[in-house]
């Protein structure tokens, strides 16, 4: 693998400033998960219509499931479970919900008192105590520490004060509630799992900002420590954020991927890990980056022997079988996504602009480059990595005839000043490029309602939109310095081999 495998193996660290059926491969208990629900006090919020469930999994790839509130109030989930127990979230009311395979779950909602769900039937005990544990005042998930560190010995007397807090809050909560051994099991793990994700997470942050006092190296072995958490079938958001910050130190302290080696694979960045629990975690989150970020198959597709050696959990197999079914059907068929994206569950741009009516002002730009393609850069002036892309954005626009493709680009922020500086910095007022600050758009509470439409959950964003105004690629890794990028206008533009892109993404692949 050349220059593909390292923007592919490098996502995380350049990331911005936020079913297919197989044989079993574990032993792991498998079963069905029925949760149902009921709706008091509807008319309270009588504009909401579905309710969201959510298994975990890493950040850009999160199993979601939506069912509609039917006429009687009610709402119903069925899914298949192949773990001992699972955390899953009903966004936005609960949070912690814990399930095992052949559950029968019935909860009550009511939109007066939304944080306060009731829980009933099978793990009802298990659920009231750790809600307990979470709602309770005991619980505190993130750790604040940075900037308030300049050496390494600062950093561990910041990091054990804080976890000792959260060690004296759970023994205040299992002296107050005396909860059965499996959910003190639980909760010790998760807060575990919480401090070593916090460790990593602010030697990282460390790095980044350059903080020269702190040398991230030396924390190496913890990996190890952390990786025994990761040895179970219970399932939860805290594995995931944990695992997450795990890939991201290792790429962060592989000297031959810092040194841009483009000969460096994902087995290579993995390597201090390979006989660790944490390895089909690691290897998961390697391939599931390259399906989330990159919209395309083609990696996946050339590392399926090693996804079969490394990842034998059902859980984590079955997740990236339906994110790698999902991308295909994107590629074939892009519309779908793209109107789901635009519109919502409004199908089309009049209904939606009835009941969203933020999104006018992002339809309007749609309408008046109608017929061209239109390459979106979403941005912000404090984001190192947007900035970085400048200059790439207009050598990236050269290639182009204006009247082919239109490039945008849209700031977040609400400084107009700092705005224009960038602007006038990187001499990014050139023909065929629009600048559009979003304040002369929408006010902040509905600028932060269009964002989450289009699902931009961080900086720098792209979209690719072909003459028909569908929405034919995303992500954070559609970036102006990224090949990949011409190569997906081009194909679109009608400019090339219907097979430059696939075949060219393959040969980096293979190589």
């Amino acid at each position: 693998m050349k220059a593909l495998s390292v923007f592919l193996l490098s996502l995380l660290v350049l990331c911005g400033c936020s079913t297919q059926q197989e044989q079993e491969t574990s032993s792991a208990p498998q079963g069905e998960v029925i949760i149902a629900g009921q709706i008091k006090n509807r008319d309270f919020y009588p504009h909401i219509h579905e309710i969201v469930l959510q298994l975990p999994y890493f950040r850009k790839g999160k199993v979601t499931y939506t069912t509609d509130i039917a006429e009687d109030n009610s709402f119903y989930f069925s899914f298949m479970l192949h773990a001992e127990m699972c955390e899953v979230s009903i966004k936005p009311y609960m949070e912690h919900l814990y399930v095992q395979p052949g559950d029968s779950i019935h909860l009550e909602i009511d939109f007066q008192d939304m944080l306060h769900p009731i829980v009933t039937g099978d793990g009802a005990k298990l659920n009231a105590q750790i809600t307990q544990f979470t709602q309770g005042s005991f619980y505190i998930q993130n750790y604040h520490i940075y900037p308030d560190f300049s050496t390494n010995e600062e950093f561990e007397i910041l990091l054990e004060k804080e976890h000792q807090e959260r060690i004296r809050r759970y023994e205040e909560y299992v002296q107050k509630h005396q909860p059965d051994e499996k959910v003190k099991q639980y909760i010790s793990e998760l807060l575990k799992a919480d401090y070593y994700t916090a460790l990593f997470d602010n030697l990282l942050y460390a790095k980044n900002y350059r903080i020269e006092g702190v040398d991230i190296h030396r924390y190496a072995p913890r990996l190890k420590e952390a990786a025994v958490l990761l040895d179970n079938q219970v399932i939860t958001d805290a594995h995931f954020r944990l695992s997450q910050e795990m890939y991201r130190y290792l790429h962060a302290t592989n000297e031959r991927l810092q040194a841009y080696d483009q000969s460096v694979t994902l087995e290579d960045i993995l390597s201090p890990m390979k006989d660790t629990p944490a390895m089909p975690y690691l290897y998961a989150q390697g391939l599931s980056s390259s399906l989330s970020e990159l919209n395309d198959t083609t990696y996946f597709n050339s590392q399926k022997e090693k996804f079969d050696l490394y990842i034998q959990s059902s859980y984590l197999r079955n997740s990236i079988l339906q994110m790698h079914q999902s991308k295909k059907g994107f590629q074939e068929n892009p519309k779908p996504v793209s109107d789901y994206i635009l519109y919502g569950r409004y199908q089309d741009q009049v209904k939606a602009q009835g009941f969203m009516p933020y999104m006018k002002p992002f339809y309007d730009l749609l309408e008046k480059h109608r017929g061209k393609m239109i390459y979106l850069d979403f941005w912000a002036p404090w984001c190192p990595p947007c900035l970085t892309e400048m200059e790439p954005l207009k050598e990236l626009r050269k290639k182009y005839d204006t009247e082919d493709i239109v490039f945008i680009t849209i700031c977040r922020g609400e400084n107009r000043k700092r705005f224009k500086e960038v602007l006038d910095k990187y001499e990014m007022y050139v023909p065929g490029i629009e600048h559009i600050l979003t304040d002369d758009w929408l006010d902040n509470n509905e600028t932060y309602k269009m964002y989450k439409q289009l699902n931009v959950n961080g900086f720098p964003h792209y979209f690719i939109i072909n003459r028909e105004g569908v929405i034919v690629n995303y992500g954070s890794m559609m970036r102006p310095s990224y090949p990949g990028t011409a190569i997906c206008i081009e194909h679109w533009l009608g400019k090339g081999d219907d097979n430059v892109k696939k075949n060219s993404n393959e040969s980096d692949s293979r190589e």
